[in-house]
C-alpha cells in the first residue's frame, strides 16, 4: 500500500492538497506500524507504562488514518480515478 501511495503522490498534475493527503497518509501508515513495534519492545523490556503508551498512541494514529482516508476518498471524487488507477498498474 505504501508503495501505491508513494507512486500517486508523486504523480504529475495531481494539485498540492491532494498530494499532501497522501504523503500524511503514508506517515501516518508508517509511524502506526512502528509504533506496534515499539509497543512490542518496551513489553519485552518490561515497561508496561510504556508499552500501554504506544498502544494508545497506535490507537490515535488509527483515528487520524481514518479521518484522512475520509479526507482522501472525498478529494479523489473529482479526480479522475481511472486514470490514476492506470499509472499505478
Amino acid at each position: 500500500m505504501s508503495n501505491n501511495l508513494r507512486q500517486l503522490r508523486e504523480e504529475r498534475g495531481l494539485d498540492q492538497t491532494l498530494q499532501n493527503l497522501l504523503r500524511a497518509l503514508t506517515l501516518n501508515l508508517e509511524l502506526r506500524a512502528r509504533y506496534r513495534v515499539f509497543e512490542f519492545e518496551a513489553s519485552q523490556d518490561g515497561h508496561t507504562d510504556v508499552a500501554e503508551l504506544f498502544s494508545r498512541m497506535r490507537i490515535a494514529e488509527g483515528e487520524q488514518i481514518a479521518a484522512l482516508m475520509e479526507g482522501l476518498h472525498s478529494r479523489l471524487g473529482a479526480v479522475d480515478i481511472a486514470g490514476l488507477v492506470q499509472s499505478i498498474d
